[in-house]
């Protein structure tokens, strides 16, 4: 069966739905490309850490509160007497950014909304100091624990129970006329 060399209008119009949903298909993995910073060239900088709890790869990195980057590992070091670096964080930052982050610069972990997502924000340095160079060290700043929080809070929750068990059991005594201040009263 020969094929017709002659291209019929239902064919055509085939072709320009494929040609059309390809363009479509183009500009959104552009779009989301650029909102995702993943044609930016990135380097690499290490942060150690005691814990990282809520952190995770593929985790936001942020300068001065801004999209910066994600984590790219988080890596178990072998156990030592320095409980302060039992983690390893690889951060890719965009490399557009490496003027602002420099020696005095420090990483943070911090929490990012209402439901607590953990990410890390790095301080901007100042010009005194140098730029950090791909594979350096940056240093990070002690963050607030919210468990230990909680539980300071709860401890003077407890607290101000036994205060008003103790407010009543005294307050009880002198309207009923026990002591000084109740024969008083």
């Amino acid at each position: 069966m020969k094929r017709s060399s002659v291209i019929t209008w239902e064919q055509l119009k085939v072709g320009v739905v494929i040609l059309g949903a390809l363009v479509v298909l183009g500009v959104a993995i552009y779009k989301l490309g650029q909102a995702a910073n993943l044609f930016h060239r990135r380097y690499e900088l290490v942060a150690y850490l005691a814990n990282a709890n809520g952190l995770m790869p593929g985790g936001t990195v942020l300068v001065a509160g801004q999209f910066a980057g994600t984590i790219k590992s988080i890596e178990f070091l072998p156990v030592d007497n320095d409980t302060t670096r039992n983690l390893r964080l690889r951060l890719g930052i965009d490399a557009s950014l490496r003027e602002q982050i420099r020696a005095d610069s420090k990483a943070k972990v911090r929490t990012l909304g209402l439901l607590g997502d953990k990410v890390i924000d790095i301080s901007i340095g100042t010009p005194r100091y140098g730029m950090l160079q791909p594979e350096d060290t940056i240093a990070v700043a002690p963050s607030l624990d919210y468990e230990a929080v909680l539980a300071q809070a709860a401890g003077a929750v407890n607290d101000m129970v036994d205060l008003t068990h103790d407010l009543r059991k005294l307050t009880g005594g002198i309207l009923a006329g026990e002591g000084t201040v109740g024969q008083l009263v």
